[in-house]
C-alpha cells in the first residue's frame, strides 16, 4: 500500500500527541462519525517531539471508500451500489435487485427504436449495453431511452447485460442472474 500524504492538519495533530499514533482515517468519513476498523488507512508512530516518523502500518482489513478512489459522485442507488460492489462493502448479489428496480439507459437508433440492440465484445460474445445515468452514454451512441431494469431483463434472449460500458466501473451481469431474481 502507498504511504498517505502527510497534511499540515496531521503534522498539527501530532505535535499536541507526541509519544502517540497518528491514524489515517478514509476520507469517506468526518471527524466526529464512529469509524469501523476497516475505516482505518493505517498509522504512523509520532516521537517525544511531536514528528511524525517514517514507520507508516498500513491496515490490513482497510477497504477504501468510492471517496477515497476518487470515484463520480453516484447519481442514483444504481450507480452507488456499484461503487459499493466495487469498494468491497457490499456483496455481488446486493446488485441483482437494484438493477432490476432502476431505469436503465438503452441503445436506441432514434427516438422510435424500441428494439434491443447488443454488440459483439473482443471475444466475439453478444452483450447488451445500458447505463445507469446519462453522464455514463458512450458519446458514439446515436440515442437513448429508459427502460426498468426488469423491462430489459425480459428483453436479452440469454445475452449478458453490460452496465456502464465506457466506465469508469462497469459490470457484467449473465441474463441467466437476471431471470433468477
Amino acid at each position: 500500500m502507498e504511504r498517505p500524504e502527510i497534511t499540515l492538519d496531521m503534522r498539527a495533530s501530532a505535535r499536541s500527541n507526541p509519544n502517540s499514533w497518528l491514524y489515517v482515517i478514509d476520507p469517506e468519513f468526518g471527524p466526529h462519525d464512529e469509524l469501523p476498523p476497516w475505516a482505518v488507512v493505517g498509522a504512523y508512530p509520532v516521537d517525544e517531539r511531536g514528528d511524525i516518523g517514517d514507520g507508516f502500518r498500513a491496515n490490513d482489513d482497510y477497504r477504501p471508500s468510492p471517496t477515497a478512489l476518487r470515484m463520480p459522485v453516484a447519481t442514483n442507488r444504481l450507480e452507488k451500489a456499484i461503487q459499493l460492489i466495487f469498494t468491497r462493502h457490499l456483496e455481488q448479489q446486493e446488485l441483482l435487485p437494484e438493477l432490476l428496480a432502476a431505469e436503465l439507459l438503452i441503445f436506441a437508433r432514434s427516438s422510435g427504436d424500441r428494439e434491443v440492440t447488443g454488440f459483439r465484445n473482443r471475444d466475439g460474445r453478444v452483450m447488451v449495453p445500458v447505463c445507469t445515468s446519462p453522464a455514463h452514454v458512450p458519446p458514439a451512441w446515436p440515442g437513448w431511452r429508459e427502460v426498468r431494469g426488469r423491462d430489459v431483463a425480459r428483453m436479452l434472449h440469454g445475452h449478458p447485460l453490460v452496465v456502464n460500458p465506457s466506465g469508469p466501473i462497469t459490470a457484467v451481469v449473465p441474463a441467466a442472474d437476471l431471470a433468477r431474481v
